[in-house]
């Protein structure tokens, strides 16, 4: 019986494997046939696996099945679809045995070698043909095993003949995406181990120089591609070969072949720069527009990105290769595209197509420029051409988009000479520079934006005068020209030649630059050459620097004020115009900004009759710190890409008083910050240091009936003297509450309260709204009803002076003010209600203004004093 058992086990066990032979394509291999016959049989005879007597299963990791896979690719000599999947997992197989040998046993990769597998590898790719999935295998196999071997044996057998050189030159189809993105990686992981030693086998030399490079030659191709990751991959390959120590491979990037992939470059970079402008402009057509916004982000990354990289081929330590980058840039970037569109220009100046670029755009741009680039030849150059006047006004017939620079120019020159003076014997009657458009330079220019009637030119100059100042590789008579070289250097300099007696003021410049350039920088002579003596010379510099201040701080006493950004860098700037005590600035300037500080007082003044007016203390306190910080170091915030992102939050002209209490609030911190700014700024001209602590006084707190910590919803309070009405939470059910003032310092609160039966004199707080900007109101048409405005609970977090973004999010700016009606049991109980809440906000603004007494004038003072009398009548 058990016999008869097993025969039919037997029998049916015949069947099914008959079955399978003539199922299974017959270009699959045997092994995996008879591996899955090798199951049945153990299911069907309960057999162990590895004791068959006919059959014995390989280990996964060991030289037998390493030997297995290159039989079976060896046996592969056409490739089909029918057997593509084979070969692909027999590449992803052998990768792993390879990798796990280089870790555990050195034989594996012996046998790799002698059985010549590369050879192999490379001819499944041509016969592979038009099969992409094999090629994407075979180029993510030798990735990972070029990034994973750690055997410098057998990487450089790897990297030995012609194999890695021929797959680079092999003629893929670049259509297919996945296949050029791992070709990318392929190169990539390739460049990351390149150095000195490696370096060879990928090259070919002819009397040791070197004639072909097809890593390089191949990767430089896609370095315009539109995938952004894919030229981002070409960058680091191309920074990999340029890194490497080796003379014949920094000479075969400067020779013909190859080098026009730097004036491509640039000549790319060009072209971005005004695809980005293009955008600049059309964004700001539609400054709602979300899609138009993440486009313009991506074009400043790439554009940034592509400014990093130029400066690290600076930096690569090939003097050749970086004379050739300042010289490209400045011929294919500065001289005919940026200088032109800041420089003051006529109306009747033609405008060539495919080269416009905006005044915003050119001076983001050279000030991204500025702050990212160190090299000193290129560094200088950009500041003595934008101080030349002899370079055409429009080479490249670029028009700006600015708001009348030519008239804030000349009224700048007209009032140059008030106050021109530090005591360092600054002249009164400094010469004003010629009007016309030739000879107006770029100094003038951004003195004229600083002072122009748009914000974005207003913030995008400074933040180029900030650049300028920052970066260290300006030579210091630069600095001096253009006007803002720091007091400090500057009282050096005058030393220096004070000292030198009889040599020219020329000569002192020269010794007192930082230093010579090598003889392979761009130019081969020094920047002086490129600029007039007069330009240099020490009358010029004194006017340039008495214009300077004027317009900086005329700058900082505008009206209506800039945002909290722009007056930070400017009290930066003047404070290094102006770092010590004893050199003051002269009265006229002083009493410009004791005027501005006097508005801003006043503007200050008119918060305390606003609804966050309770809150003025604390961020006084707050933004000291912060102001304090920012005039000691400046605030280039990020990429400074935010003077090109359209503005859609309103200016601060534009909130009305009765809007929402987010806008208000938002322009009460705005308010704070320029008080803040004109304040410390006068203490610093005046007492050359500030306190660590903002001058707040302190208010003695009466001791109230409910303690304002424990206002909280679901406290007990006492009703001894809460005042009874009505409210209705939900339309129709009215309730009867008790309404409690709080008041203690400046802290106040207006609690609803619901009665406790069970406790007499007791209640519930169900309700909490702020006092401030409660502003209550009875009803015209019903008398025993009081209307109480309930602000938003969200602080204001943003700054709503012109040019500087909110911080508020767009949900936050759609928010309402809340509203209570309340009515009492007649319209006495009613008015009396109203007199003691404008009594209590009385006591609360006056408790706040003693705190801030410091901050407010005696002008600022009457007005608030009148406002409050006005807000305080019945109405």
């Amino acid at each position: 019986m058990l016999l008869l058992l097993h025969v039919c086990k037997l029998a049916t066990l015949l069947r099914l494997l008959w079955h399978l032979s003539r199922t299974v394509p017959q270009s699959r291999p045997r092994p995996s046939s008879a591996f899955a016959w090798w199951f049945l049989f153990s299911f069907y005879l309960g057999a162990p696996r590895t004791t068959m007597w006919f059959w014995r299963s390989r280990e996964r990791f060991s030289m037998e099945e390493l030997r297995h896979l290159n039989e079976q690719l060896q046996k592969a000599t056409v490739i089909t679809d029918a057997n593509k999947d084979f070969v692909v997992e027999t590449l992803r197989s052998m990768a792993e045995l390879l990798i796990w040998g280089d870790q555990h046993d050195p034989t594996f990769f012996d046998f790799f070698m002698e059985k010549q597998v590369m050879s192999t590898f490379v001819r499944i790719l041509r016969e592979s043909k038009t099969i992409t999935a094999v090629a994407v295998q075979l180029l993510q196999t030798l990735s990972i095993m070029i990034q994973n071997i750690t055997s410098k044996h057998a990487r450089y057998y790897l990297f030995s003949n012609e194999h890695i050189n021929q797959l680079i030159t092999y003629p893929f189809d670049f259509q297919h995406e996945e296949l050029l993105a791992y070709y990318i990686i392929f190169l990539r992981t390739i460049s990351m181990k390149l150095d000195q030693n490696t370096v060879s086998f990928f090259i070919k030399t002819n009397h040791d120089e070197v004639v072909s490079f097809p890593l390089y030659s191949e990767a430089i191709k896609f370095f315009h591609h539109e995938e952004g990751m894919v030229r981002i991959a070409v960058r680091t390959i191309t920074l990999s070969v340029y890194n490497v120590d080796d003379a014949s491979i920094r000479k075969f990037v400067m020779s013909p072949q190859v080098v026009g992939y730097f004036e491509n470059l640039i000549t790319f970079l060009r072209q971005q720069m005004l695809n980005l402008d293009g955008l600049v402009m059309e964004a700001a057509r539609f400054p709602e527009s979300i899609q138009l916004q993440g486009r313009l982000e991506s074009a400043i990354l790439e554009t940034g990105d592509l400014l990093y990289y130029c400066n690290d081929i600076i930096n690569a330590g090939i003097p050749a290769l970086r004379t050739l980058m300042t010289k490209h840039i400045m011929h294919l970037i500065v001289l005919p595209l940026l200088l032109p569109a800041i420089r003051l220009m006529g109306d009747g100046a033609a405008v060539p197509l495919g080269m416009h670029l905006s005044t915003l755009s050119a001076l983001y741009f050279l000030l991204r420029l500025l702050h990212i680039v160190r090299h000193k030849a290129l560094v200088n150059n950009i500041g003595a051409s934008l101080l030349r006047t002899d370079l055409p006004s429009n080479p490249a017939g670029i028009r700006t988009k600015d708001s009348e620079p030519a008239d804030n120019a000349s009224d700048l020159r007209s009032t140059a000479n008030h106050g021109a003076a530090d005591n360092m014997t600054e002249p009164e009657d400094a010469a004003a520079p010629s009007s016309t458009p030739e000879a107006v330079d770029g100094r003038e220019a951004l003195l004229s934006y600083l002072l122009c009637k748009d914000d974005k030119l207003v913030m995008a100059s400074l933040c180029l005068l900030v650049s300028f100042l920052q970066n260290e590789a300006l030579d210091e008579a630069l600095l001096d020209a253009l006007g803002i070289l720091p007091r400090r250097k500057r009282h050096k300099k005058l030393l220096l030649q004070q000292l030198m007696g009889d040599r020219s003021e020329q000569d002192g410049d020269h010794l007192f630059s930082a230093s010579e350039q090598p003889d392979d920088e761009y130019p081969s002579e020094h920047w002086e050459c490129e600029l007039q003596d007069e330009v240099l010379s020490g009358s010029a510099t004194l006017k340039n620097r008495s214009q300077m201040l004027d317009a900086l701080i005329r700058l900082l006493c505008r009206r209506p004020p800039q945002c909290a950004e722009v007056l930070w860098q400017t009290g930066w700037l003047l404070r290094q115009l102006l770092p010590f005590q004893e050199h003051k600035i002269s009265d006229s300037r002083m009493s410009l900004l004791d005027r501005a500080y006097s508005a801003a007082q006043k503007d200050l003044a008119l918060e305390l009759t606003d609804c966050w007016f309770d809150l003025i203390p604390a961020v006084l306190s707050e933004e000291w710190n912060v102001c304090r910080k920012a005039l000691d170091s400046p605030m280039l915030r990020r990429d400074s890409s935010f003077v090109l992102m359209p503005r859609t939050q309103q200016s601060q002209d534009d909130v009305p008083r009765s809007s929402s209490s987010i806008f208000v609030g938002e322009r009460m911190r705005a308010t704070v910050k320029v008080v803040l700014v004109l304040h410390q700024m006068r203490v610093l001209l005046l007492n050359g240091s500030l306190p660590e602590k903002a001058p707040l006084a302190e208010v003695s707190e009466e001791r109230s009936q409910v303690s304002t910590s424990a206002t909280r919803v679901g406290s007990e309070v006492d009703l001894a003297n809460a005042m009874s009405c009505k409210v209705a939470f939900e339309r129709g059910k009215e309730r009867i509450v008790y309404l409690l003032v709080v008041l203690q310092g400046t802290s106040g609160s207006l609690l609803l309260v619901e009665e406790i039966t069970s406790k007499q004199q007791r209640g519930v707080i169900r309700v909490t709204a702020p006092l401030a900007g409660s502003d209550p109101r009875v009803d015209e048409k019903h008398p025993t009803w009081l209307h109480l405005r309930i602000r938003s609970p969200h602080q204001p977090l943003g700054d709503v002076s012109t040019g500087g973004p909110s911080r508020s999010s767009p949900r936050m700016k759609q928010l309402v003010d809340g509203r209570w009606t309340l009515a009492f049991g007649d319209a006495e109980a009613c008015k009396n209600a109203s007199s003691f809440i404008t009594q209590q906000i009385t006591t609360q603004t006056n408790n706040v203004r003693t705190i801030i007494t410091s901050f407010l004038g005696e002008s600022a003072q009457g007005l608030q004093d009148a406002v409050v009398v006005e807000h305080s009548s019945p109405p």
